[in-house]
Order: structure tokens, then C-alpha cells, then sequence
């Protein structure tokens, strides 16, 4: 049975995102919790505080539509203070970097914000890319809720396999692979006027691809609108073609200027290296947004976990029992780990008293058909605590509704690649000193929480500061084949903002030369 640590007296101060330590006050796992060490409210008077703060913003719901509720809580959110800052930057700047604290409000009003500021004139649209499913679809609802509008129309979405979009679609929410897809068939985006990347940390081998990609459509876009207002001036000076440029603008579906004008960037992350990020984006500048985060109590154990899965379960099941109603998130690997926690968790709630609360089991992973994704974000019936079952699916993006729990195991699948061997793998590794501060901020978004870390205070500070980039640790064949669809021969000089090793580049190329997919000039066949 895992125990808690006690509070160590170098660490009183949290980890940096309102996260503050536990104590375990020396009993076992299982036992009372101590109230957190930087808060003598007790979780009644916090949660009445919250529901003040709530009260202080929105009116009472019998005297307000669903969309004037909706307006107030756009309103309470940190990032609407600065809306005019934010938008005036973009303007000013060809490339943003957006650092938005967890509950900011980032990823739904940033957008509006440009929405409103006349970034969609013209035909145009303003793209805004997530790692995942599940978050494309959920943010565009979310917005499209809050402008108004039904999902497909002024706002929309495209996921691999549905596209929720029309003629009309101005706030386009995408993942950052169909954004590359239509960079093939559209190689200067000249639909949109603005590219956002969010979730920008995650470092996918898409995202990273992206931002290659998006700095030269930027330079050839700065070209091309150069090009435009200097044919212009000239048509106009000397009365040469003036007719038929006039022309060109006004039969254009999406008008001749507005193709060839300068593509924006905003890159924006609740976690990022903004010294890196700043300098491969030419020297773009950075502007932070606070974010609105409730207290986090953080549980070590005292000792490794040598089962954690088993951990987990007690676990579960002690914070059912014993602590007052939330949600609770528990983070585990991958699909079978979470099918095998799923029947364990059913298994053994079906033999629990008549008088404690049901338990209401619900999975999210990545290879889960959308619509069983979605349940997540259904509340529990009254009388039934929710457990959600997730991968790193659920560290970011997300905003799981009633969250007050958070059972981190501090693993993750990740990708492997040696390319020596040629050997690809998935491999169960230790989370990264980030990737535990957002999960453990889940448990904040609306109220206080707990965190239950299944390892020692001593293993989290060894953990590494920030994951390793995808494109540094998996096979690059699939990157070497887009590469060169985008007409891209030359793969080694390519600019990526952490360059792979030359030898899995060159032996990606080797493979694919070897399966006929690259001629001897090393062209796509």
C-alpha cells in the first residue's frame, strides 16, 4: 500500500504552478490527509470563496440568457483584460509567441480577439492547429457557443477523416496534420491571413514540421505582397495594365492583394521555451498572459511504487472513499493499461456498500472513436463520482469539467528510435519535470485539488526539465516522404528548429531509396 511523504521543508513553495506540497503527517497512505501547508481555509471555505468569486462575475442565471452567461465568463477570464495589448501586438508583429498560463482563456478568445479585429475581412481565415482530436473538436464548439453560431459555419473544425466546415468558416480549428495536408495542395496558405499553433510545447513531428514550413511560406508570402504593391504603384504611375489589375482584384474569388499579403504567426503554449522559440521565429517577440489557477496540494509516496498500477487502484478507491465529492483523473500509458483499470475499477466498485456513491468509469485515448472522447466532458449523474481514464491525452488542452483529483503514476509511452539498428519502439519512460506540472494542474482548474504523485519526492526532482522533441526520437521516413511531396530535396538543410541527427536523416533516406520510394537523384518516385 503506498504512504505519503512528509512535507519537505525546501519545497514549501510548490513547483512553480500553484502546486503546493503535501503532508502526510506520518500516516499511511490510506489515512487523513493533513491540510495543505499553505492555506489554513478548509475545503468548505474554499469552495465557498470560489463560489464568491463566482458570484462577484456572473449574474444570476434567471435574469440572463445562456449567451449573456456565457459573455460573463469571457469576461472573468485573465486574458480579456489585455485583449487590445494582444491584438495590437499581432498587428505589429509578423510572428507572436503567446505564453498563456493554465486557465488563461488562450485558446478560446485569442481567436475571437482576431475574429473581432478583422483578421477573417476579405475571404480570408485564421487557422488554428491542436496536437489532437479531441481538442479541435471541443474548442470549436466551445467557440462557436460563445460567438453564436452553429459548429461548421463561422466556426468550424477538420480532423483527420470529418471536415465540420463550410463556405462560411472563418475560425477554422484543426490538427496540425491537416494543416500540412492542405499546405500540399495549397502551398502558400493563401486562404489565411493568420496561423495559430497551440499547445506549441507538445513538439510533435507535425508541429515541428509546421514551423519549418510556416517560416517559408512566411518569406515567400512577404515576397509575393512586395511584388504586388510594387506592380500596383508602377500600374498606377504609368497607366500600363492598370484595367486588367483592377480586373484581377475584383473577379477573384479571394481577392489578389489579400493572396499575396504577409502571413502572421502566433505560436502559443501554457509551457514553452520562449528563449528558443524567440530566436528560431528571427527574434520574435514573447508576451504572458496570466492565468487563473486554483491551489494544487501535491502527495508523494515515501518509497517507489513497485507495482504502480496496483498503487493506482488503491489509490482510487481511498480517495473515493474518503475524501469529499470531485472527479477524479487518474494518467496511465495506453489503451490496455487503461481496458485492464477499467475492469479492475468496475470489478471492484460492484462490491462496495450499498450507501457509498456509485463510480462512473470513463477512458479517453487517442485511438477512441470521437464520439465515445467526447463523454469525458458529460458530468456524472448526482450521487456518482467520475473516473476518468486517460493518457497524456488529458495533460493539455483539455478542460475536463469537474476535476478535483489528479493520480499521477509519472510515466508516459513514448516514442524510440536508434537509428543504427533501424529498431523503432514504444517505450514506458518517466514523465518530464512539465509534463507532472500539467497534469497536476488539472486538478485546479476550477477549485482547489490534490495531486497524488505514485513516486518519491527525490524521483521528481531528477526528472528530466522538458521532453524530448519527437522529431529527435522516432523514425523519419514518413517527415523525409513529406518533406519531398512539398518539393523539398533538400532534407538535411531543412530548417528545423531542433535538427534530428544525420544519420537517421540519411538513413531514412537510404530506407526509402531501398523500397523505390526515392529515385537515384534522390527524387519522390
Amino acid at each position: 500500500m503506498p504512504s505519503m511523504a512528509p512535507l519537505s521543508s525546501g519545497n514549501k513553495n510548490g513547483d512553480g504552478n500553484g502546486n503546493v506540497p503535501g503532508r502526510g503527517n506520518g500516516v499511511p497512505f490510506g489515512g487523513h490527509w493533513g491540510p495543505p501547508e499553505s492555506t489554513s481555509a478548509t475545503p468548505s471555505a474554499a469552495n465557498e470563496a470560489v463560489g464568491k468569486r463566482k458570484a462577484t462575475t456572473l449574474l444570476p442565471q434567471t435574469r440572463v440568457t445562456k449567451r449573456q452567461a456565457l459573455l460573463n465568463q469571457r469576461r472573468a477570464l485573465p486574458i480579456a483584460s489585455v485583449e487590445s495589448e494582444l491584438v495590437n501586438h499581432v498587428k505589429k508583429n509578423e510572428t507572436l509567441v503567446v505564453i498563456g498560463e493554465t486557465g488563461s482563456g488562450k485558446t478560446t478568445q485569442l481567436p475571437q480577439f482576431l475574429h473581432s479585429a478583422g483578421f477573417c475581412k476579405g475571404g480570408m481565415m485564421v487557422a488554428i492547429t491542436q496536437p489532437r482530436r479531441v481538442a479541435a473538436i471541443t474548442v470549436a464548439t466551445r467557440v462557436a457557443e460563445e460567438m453564436g453560431v452553429e459548429v461548421g459555419q463561422e466556426v468550424g473544425y477538420s480532423i483527420r477523416f470529418e471536415d465540420c466546415t463550410s463556405p462560411s468558416t472563418q475560425l477554422k480549428y484543426m490538427t496540425d496534420g491537416m494543416l500540412l495536408r492542405e499546405a500540399l495542395l495549397d502551398p502558400l496558405l493563401s486562404r489565411y491571413s493568420l496561423v495559430v499553433i497551440d499547445e506549441a510545447h507538445e513538439r510533435t513531428i507535425h508541429t515541428d514540421v509546421l514551423f519549418g514550413l510556416l517560416k517559408g511560406v512566411q518569406k515567400r508570402r512577404q515576397a509575393a505582397s512586395t511584388a504586388t504593391k510594387s506592380s500596383k504603384k508602377k500600374a498606377a504611375t504609368t497607366g500600363v495594365a492598370l484595367k486588367d489589375l483592377q480586373n484581377l482584384l475584383t473577379t477573384s474569388k479571394t481577392p489578389l492583394e489579400k493572396k499575396n499579403s504577409a502571413l502572421k504567426l502566433v505560436v502559443m503554449s501554457a509551457t514553452l521555451d520562449t528563449k528558443g522559440f524567440c530566436e528560431y521565429f528571427n527574434g520574435a517577440e514573447a508576451v504572458y498572459v496570466q492565468g487563473r489557477q486554483f491551489p494544487v496540494e501535491i502527495f508523494y509516496t515515501f518509497t517507489p511504487e513497485a507495482d504502480y498500477l496496483d498503487a493506482a487502484l488503491l489509490t482510487t478507491f481511498q480517495i473515493h472513499l474518503e475524501e469529499i465529492p470531485g472527479d477524479i483523473l487518474l494518467f496511465l500509458t495506453g489503451q490496455e493499461e487503461i481496458e485492464s483499470m477499467e475492469r479492475l475499477l468496475k470489478e471492484r466498485a460492484s462490491h462496495l456498500s450499498p450507501k457509498v456513491p456509485k463510480l462512473l468509469v470513463v477512458p479517453i485515448y487517442a485511438a477512441l472513436p470521437s464520439e465515445q472522447q467526447m463523454r469525458v466532458f458529460q458530468p456524472a449523474p448526482d450521487g456518482t463520482r467520475k473516473v476518468i481514464l486517460a493518457t497524456n491525452i488529458a495533460e493539455t488542452s483539455l478542460t475536463i469539467p469537474g476535476i478535483r483529483y489528479v493520480i499521477d503514476p509519472g510515466l508516459v509511452k513514448a516514442r524510440a528510435y536508434n537509428p543504427r539498428t533501424g529498431v523503432e519502439s514504444l517505450e514506458v519512460v518517466p514523465v518530464s519535470k512539465a509534463q507532472a506540472r500539467q497534469r497536476s494542474g488539472r486538478a485546479g482548474r476550477e477549485r482547489p485539488g490534490k495531486c497524488f504523485r505514485l513516486y518519491t519526492e527525490d524521483l521528481y526532482r531528477k526528472l528530466e526539465d522538458s521532453t524530448v522533441p519527437e522529431i529527435k526520437r522516432c523514425n523519419l521516413a514518413n517527415v523525409v516522404l513529406q518533406l519531398k511531396a512539398f518539393g523539398i530535396d533538400d532534407v538535411l538543410g531543412f530548417d528545423f528548429m531542433d535538427k534530428p541527427s544525420r544519420i537517421a536523416i540519411v538513413k531514412s533516406l537510404e530506407h526509402l531509396y531501398s523500397l523505390g520510394a526515392l529515385t537515384d537523384e534522390g527524387k519522390q518516385c
